[in-house]
């Protein structure tokens, strides 16, 4: 019998790397999780994880965590140094002998066509990088998160019967980050096939917050009226989000990208990896409404 790979997670305990660390457990990996928050570390063990504590910018640290792993996830919140950080991490998982990473990249109309996005073009310059590291590698490119986009839904109409939309009625692929959890978990674990183009991940088919009003509506039984955010209230909100002007800069690049449709393209990956289709928009409101609004 093989040995289990020793994966090290990174982001190991954002919204992703939750998902990700006990379905890899699950399966029979060796799970080091590498967190800069040592408080973390206790929970981390007690799901049966190895922890390793510190950032990408301690070089030290870095080194102790990739000491014996086979596989890595590399994931990192979006900043103006996400290039050079995770660049670092490559080089110092190819001088650790990491035989295989798996990179949870940007959405594909963030990266392609190049030059309309900072953290699409960020994150085509790493995965570059990896090209050129030789390792075995896959890249993922999720479409926009259900939890990121629709997550506020619950609290918001807690309050009331109005969904406030971004302007217009661009439809999205909406993907659930529990798919994306599950993907990266067959791209970790699935033998090598050799180089191949980045994944593209959506959801099953395109909604426009119309639609969503109407899921809504079902789902709690109540009229649900989708009403869109004037672009003064659409700005207030996003600065207020978002943590830096960096961020915000970032947000108004994705909401500009969005608006224009280019997140309503639908891909198959991940009905193909899964052998089942991705779960839907209407799921997810069901999930997080039913409860909450009635």
């Amino acid at each position: 019998m093989s040995t289990p790979p020793r994966i090290l997670v990174t982001g190991a305990t954002g919204r992703l790397g939750q998902l990700l660390v006990p379905r890899l457990l699950a399966r029979g990996a060796t799970v080091r999780a590498l967190t800069r928050h040592a408080a973390r570390a206790n929970d981390l063990r007690a799901q049966g994880a190895e922890t390793a504590v510190g950032d990408f910018d301690d070089a030290d640290a870095l080194r102790r965590a990739l000491r014996e792993v086979s596989h890595l996830f590399l994931l990192s919140p979006i900043t103006p140094t996400l290039a050079a950080q995770q660049i670092a991490v490559i080089d110092a998982a190819a001088a650790a002998g990491v035989q295989r990473i798996v990179k949870l990249s940007g959405s594909h109309w963030t990266i392609e066509p190049p030059g309309r996005s900072l953290s699409g073009d960020a994150h085509a310059e790493i995965e570059a990088a990896l090209v050129r590291s030789g390792i075995a590698q896959r890249v993922l490119r999720p479409n926009a998160w259900l939890q990121v986009m629709l997550g506020r839904l619950a609290s918001e109409l807690a309050a009331g019967d109005v969904l406030h939309t971004p302007p217009g009625d661009a439809r999205v692929s909406f993907i659930d980050a529990r798919d994306i959890a599950d993907v990266a978990v067959e791209a970790l674990l699935a033998p090598d096939a050799g180089p191949s183009a980045p994944w593209v991940l959506t959801g099953g088919r395109a909604v426009g917050y119309d639609e969503i009003a109407r899921i809504a509506s079902r789902v709690t039984g109540r009229r649900i009226e989708a009403v869109p955010l004037s672009e003064q209230a659409r700005l207030e909100r996003q600065a207020a989000s978002a943590p830096s002007p960096y961020i915000a800069r970032v947000h108004a690049q994705f909401a500009s990208l969005i608006a224009a449709g280019e997140a309503q393209s639908v891909s198959d990956t991940v009905a193909e990896v899964l052998k089942r289709p991705p779960r839907t928009v209407e799921a997810f409101l069901e999930e997080t409404l039913a409860a909450g609004t009635q």
